[in-house]
């Protein structure tokens, strides 16, 4: 006869559940440079940065920048493009751009062109015709010195022509 089986000892059974993996967190609320309202960035693991940035320095291409890396204000950008324009212009009176274009070129062209400004040594012109610009863009030497005896040394050194 056979013996009898032992009956396996079977584990207790525990009375607390198994730990639930969390949902990792992929989002999170970053407040905005400018102090008002908040907007969602995605978590970027350290695994994932570090094999980006490999990647980047095995093919030779730049850092990898954050996502917020560039974001400046609205203010801070336009003032930057301000400061690079340069907005003051010295204008002269019209009367005495229109009194020294007609000593300039003449009572011929003065008639059918314009002198609208001189800034920074640019004289910008009207003119109603093609065949105008071209006589104009062919005494431009002549006319300039013209201008530079009126309106002072140094002060037109080109002329910049337009259709009205």
């Amino acid at each position: 006869m056979a013996a009898p089986r032992k009956k396996k000892d079977t584990p207790a059974v525990s009375l607390h559940p198994l730990p639930v993996a969390r949902p990792r967190k992929r989002f999170y609320m970053q407040k905005m440079p400018d102090g008002v309202g908040e907007r969602a960035v995605r978590v970027e693991s350290s695994r994932s940065g570090a094999r980006a940035q490999a990647m980047a320095d095995f093919f030779g291409s730049g850092p990898v920048l954050h996502t917020s890396t560039n974001q400046r204000s609205m203010e801070v950008l336009l003032g930057e493009l301000l400061s690079e324009l340069d907005l003051q212009e010295e204008s002269l009176a019209p009367g005495l751009l229109a009194e020294a274009w007609a000593d300039a070129v003449g009572p011929g062209l003065a008639s059918v062109s314009a002198l609208v400004s001189v800034a920074r040594g640019r004289a910008r012109v009207t003119v109603n015709h093609p065949t105008v610009r071209y006589e104009i863009t062919r005494l431009k030497s002549q006319i300039i010195r013209a201008l530079n005896r009126t309106l002072g040394p140094g002060s037109v050194k080109s002329i910049l022509i337009a259709s009205s």
